[in-house]
């Protein structure tokens, strides 16, 4: 009897009906761990799937096989930003709380594919037979070889093309953005393109770099909220200020610290809901 004979006798007996909820383990744990290893979804997810189509007359143990998926789920913890490579060299940043998922045995066979949750940066490797293309709960975009932001927020969707040209879809609307440009898919309001030109912060999440020249502050602390995932708070006399400088892989106490004494002002640092 081989290993994966004794682990499904093993839990064949100890099942009871309703006693195991694959998906609810699943999100627990993702939850819980953070998604830190490649393929756990394989191991832990997907083995518990595969007993459950046992017991059901399926025949769990080869499952995987016959429907060639083979899910991997990568995601970033609590103030951590991550860089995945995918199987194509294309490479991803995921924001802290951020997620992807992609079937390793089907991506770039025909086209290359992930499912994602939370906000990441995409370094798509050129390629014209095999479109790339990003799944959120709302929205797809899809590009041949570029680089963009998408973002998957409570009630919208955002995107940012950093570079090249990229298909933006939901609910059967369809927009194509190029460099520079963005745009936004609200629920039940379709997608709009953003006509005022993005901030020069718009990556700053990804490369800790801030700059800003003669900025006004409310602009100023909704770039630092957003890079650092914080809750700064603008005192109402500092509302008609305006900031000059640059910041470069500073820690979040520098930064404010330098901030208030150059304005002499009083910005606080909250904790976020």
């Amino acid at each position: 009897m081989n290993d994966q004979d004794k682990k499904i006798r093993f839990v064949t007996r100890r099942y009871r009906e309703k006693s195991l909820d694959a998906e609810a383990a699943w999100g627990r744990f993702s939850r819980e761990q953070g998604i830190r290893r490649v393929a756990l979804m394989r191991k832990y997810w997907v083995g518990a799937a595969a007993v459950l189509l046992l017991l059901i007359g399926i025949g769990g143990r080869y499952w995987m096989e016959r429907t060639g998926e083979e899910w991997v789920a990568i995601a970033a913890g609590v103030d951590e930003v991550k860089q995945v490579w995918l199987p194509d060299s294309s490479m991803v940043t995921l924001a802290a709380n951020s997620e992807i998922r992609y079937d390793r045995k089907q991506y770039g066979k025909e086209r290359r594919q992930v499912m994602m949750s939370g906000k990441a940066f995409y370094e798509v490797q050129p390629d014209g037979e095999r479109p790339f293309s990003v799944h959120t709960s709302r929205t797809t975009t899809t590009v041949l070889g570029t680089s963009f932001q998408l973002e998957e927020k409570e009630t919208a969707t955002d995107l940012y093309v950093n570079t090249g040209r990229v298909a933006f879809e939901a609910d059967r609307e369809k927009e194509i953005l190029t460099a520079g440009m963005k745009a936004t898919y609200h629920d039940g309001e379709g997608i709009w393109r953003e006509e005022e030109p993005a901030s020069p912060n718009q990556l700053a999440w990804k490369t800790r770099e801030l700059r800003f020249r003669q900025t006004p502050m409310e602009e100023v602390v909704r770039d630092i909220n957003e890079a650092y995932q914080a809750a700064i708070v603008l005192p109402d006399e500092a509302a008609q200020l305006k900031l000059t400088a640059y910041f470069d892989h500073q820690p979040l106490p520098e930064v404010i610290a330098i901030i208030n004494e150059t304005l002499e002002i009083n910005l606080t640092i909250h904790p976020l809901p």
